[in-house]
């Protein structure tokens, strides 16, 4: 994890200069100090929204089988990732759920792809079909998790969708105070990252208690990300707050294989900043654990200060 601008003790790093000195630990703004304050939970309140986030995922896990399709035609690999199952019928009320992706490439990067460990070969027209039994977290359009009831600052979970349910994806590892989506994107862009957009960016949503249901914008340090590459998506919610998934993913057929280096990278960026200084805080946590790639439950919370 990105070690902390301000630990739980509030003791900032040392200035680079006394023209652009940081503010000292006195001179924090209360609010800083009343915000670090507010996300630090006790150890009841912890047992307690965890219990609840487990009962709402154990209710919405659902076994289906999913069969996964590439597909090489006409410059586009097609992912389609489509989940049957009683379970799926009996839990969601669907017979299917489908997810799929275009993603634009030559003939040359399909001749190997790397899928689990094992390696195809792509030809036009041909394809490649991959089956398997897998447990997923599904609801409705409806029926969002309501974290906001629960004592969370923030999202836990990203989702695809597809025609009104939702399915968990990745975690939220990333969050901004007094700040807004605008000024964030802008300070990732001005580290050499670029706008992500379809077909280059696969569409995914978080649940906002006023909004409902927001589509991710896109941001990655390269565009067309044949190779893989590092890639974040910003949601801003109607509270104000902006938050973030960070990871770093393969080349085709893109799949997340980091995020905690990812959360720090991006993080960084928000660091050493001699026009704006920001607060990390290194201990916000979201109870969105994953074992592989590892997410440890804890965001990176940044709060903007201002200038």
């Amino acid at each position: 994890m990105l070690v902390a601008m301000v630990l739980l003790s509030m003791a900032f790093v040392p200035a680079v200069s006394a023209a652009t000195e940081k503010p000292s630990e006195q001179q924090m703004p209360e609010e800083v100090k009343h915000w670090i304050e507010e996300n630090t939970i006790n150890e009841s309140m912890k047992l307690w929204r965890q219990n609840q986030t487990e009962q709402w995922m154990q209710k919405h896990s659902v076994n289906v089988t999913s069969t996964t399709i590439y597909r090489y035609e006409k410059g586009y690999l097609e992912i389609k990732e489509i989940y049957i199952g009683k379970d799926l019928e009996n839990k969601v009320g669907i017979n299917e759920f489908t997810k799929v992706r275009k993603i634009p490439v030559d003939a040359t990067t399909v001749e190997t792809i790397s899928v689990d460990g094992e390696t195809f070969s792509l030809e036009e027209g041909n394809e490649i079909v991959l089956v398997t039994e897998i447990t997923v977290i599904i609801t409705s359009e409806t029926d969002p998790f309501p974290w906001w009831n629960y004592g969370y600052e923030y999202p836990q979970w990203t989702w695809s969708e597809d025609s009104g349910s939702y399915d968990r994806e990745d975690p939220i590892n990333l969050a901004w105070e007094c700040t807004d989506r605008s000024t964030v994107k802008s300070r990732i862009l001005d580290q050499d990252w670029t706008d992500v957009f379809y077909p280059f960016e696969e569409k995914q949503y978080v649940s906002d208690p006023q909004n409902g249901w927001m589509l991710a914008d896109g941001v990655a340090d390269d565009l067309e990300r044949e190779w893989g590459g590092y890639h974040a998506r910003l949601w801003e919610m109607s509270n104000g707050d902006v938050v973030a998934n960070a990871h770093h993913d393969t080349r085709i057929p893109h799949r997340a294989d980091e995020y905690e280096p990812a959360e720090d990278l991006v993080g960084g960026f928000f660091d050493n900043d001699l026009t704006n200084w920001w607060v990390l805080y290194d201990n916000c946590e979201l109870d969105n654990y994953v074992a592989s790639p590892l997410n440890d439950g804890d965001a990176t919370c940044i709060y903007g200060v201002g200038s």
